[in-house]
């Protein structure tokens, strides 16, 4: 009997030990959406409706060449549900309060026109006074495969996004048939900085 109710004391705290080790879990995963919502109201919100800067966007603009060009935008979750609940089930680990970058995201665009489609890759930050205001730096996918000699999408230091719209003012590098850079100061096309004024897709 002795033997039996040890038994069952061995399993009563195994069970207890789960339930605390699944409720810290859960604890984790919640608090870190909480956190999210109150620091990047930009990407997170617990209403489903809400307009977010994270999605996909399209629009046009015209490079220094005078090329008319169409440009779809997505920008990512900094952190998607799946790799919250990883995070979530992994051990603590110490770590500074300022590592975790809370205005800072990554994306993908495409842009098409007569020349071709050019692939970049994109990281970026809101301003963290509104979350409206915005910066962004395009760099080519895949540095072999880039469209050139052509005007590329460089950096945007000035953008702002609202509701359905966004306008980047967006600066221009150039790459010669060969794949090197090339600047000019003597030629306006080289400081040539472009609206693009996107809408959500």
């Amino acid at each position: 009997m002795k033997n039996k109710n040890n038994g069952l004391r061995l399993l009563l705290v195994a069970l207890l030990l789960v339930l605390i080790s699944w409720g810290v879990y859960q604890c984790d995963y919640q608090y870190s959406y909480w956190l999210d919502y109150q620091q990047r109201p930009w990407a997170y919100s617990r209403d489903k409706n809400a307009k977010l800067l994270v999605g996909e966007w399209q629009g046009q603009y015209t490079d220094p060449d005078g090329i008319a060009k169409t440009i779809e935008l997505q920008i990512f979750e900094p952190l998607t549900d799946k790799e919250r609940r990883e995070k979530a089930g992994r051990k603590r680990h110490r770590r500074s309060r300022g590592a975790r970058n809370i205005t800072g995201f990554e994306g993908v665009a495409t842009v098409r026109s007569k020349m071709g489609i050019e692939h970049y890759l994109l990281d970026g930050a809101v301003n963290k006074a509104d979350y409206h205001h915005l910066e962004m730096d395009f760099r080519a996918e895949d540095e072999k495969k880039r469209l050139q000699p052509n005007f590329c999408l460089n950096l945007a230091e000035s953008g702002q996004w609202q509701e359905d719209g966004m306008v980047l003012k967006t600066g221009f590098a150039y790459f010669k048939k060969d794949g090197s850079s090339f600047s000019d100061s003597a030629d306006p096309r080289y400081d040539y900085i472009a609206t693009i004024n996107l809408k959500r897709k």
